[in-house]
Formats: C-alpha cells, structure tokens, sequence
C-alpha cells in the first residue's frame, strides 16, 4: 500500500493498494482509496495501528483489482454482460431469499401491503 496523500477538507487519507497477485506490484499504478481514520477507527490513535487497519482494507481492494484485470482480458464474460444490457426481469421474493430455520413458524402470517 502506499499513501498517496491527505485530504484536509475531509480529513482523508487517500490510499492506493497492489499485490503480488495483480498485474502491477506498484500501488501508484491503481486508483487510491478514501480513509477517515477519525471516523473509522475513533479508539485508535497509535499511526501505526491505523495503517495496519487500512493493509487490512487493502486485502479486499487487492483482491477487486484482480478480478476486474482477469475480466478485462475475458472478452466473453465481456459480451455476456453487455447481451444483459437491455433486458428486463421479475423474481418471486421465494426465489431470491431462501427460508432459514430461524425463520417464524409457517402458522405466523406477515402481511405486505
């Protein structure tokens, strides 16, 4: 990770993250992320705590990187998300949430109007 600046208006850090897993190992080759340590992590004052926090974050930015460069050299993972464009669709509520046992028995009845 490597902080590439401080946004005084917010109070930001701006953070950019790579890995050995992206196709760039050098953080000033992706796009830097927006930090308020003061909101986040309000208990934490040691600098040091808040930049292992923010490599924490940066797992998850490291990881979406990747994925977006193996998308991007997918062209037909591409095209079946540009045949999408256009289309309209309708779910039932049963079909896109499945029941879980901690669910209210089938004799309470929940009415939506």
């Amino acid at each position: 990770m490597k902080i590439q600046g401080f946004d005084e208006e917010s109070n930001s850090l701006l953070v950019s993250f790579a890995s050995d897993t992206t196709q760039s190992q050098n953080p000033d080759d992706y796009p830097a992320y927006a930090y308020q340590p003061v909101n986040m992590w309000p208990d934490i004052t040691d600098p040091q705590e808040v930049k292992k926090r923010i490599a924490i974050s940066g797992i998850h930015h490291a990881e979406q990187q990747e994925r977006h460069e193996k998308f991007s050299i997918n062209l037909s993972a591409q095209q079946e998300y540009k045949n999408m464009a256009g289309q309209a669709n309708t779910y039932l509520l049963s079909d896109l949430i499945q029941p879980q046992e901690s669910q209210p028995s089938p004799e309470s009845t929940l009415v939506v109007l």
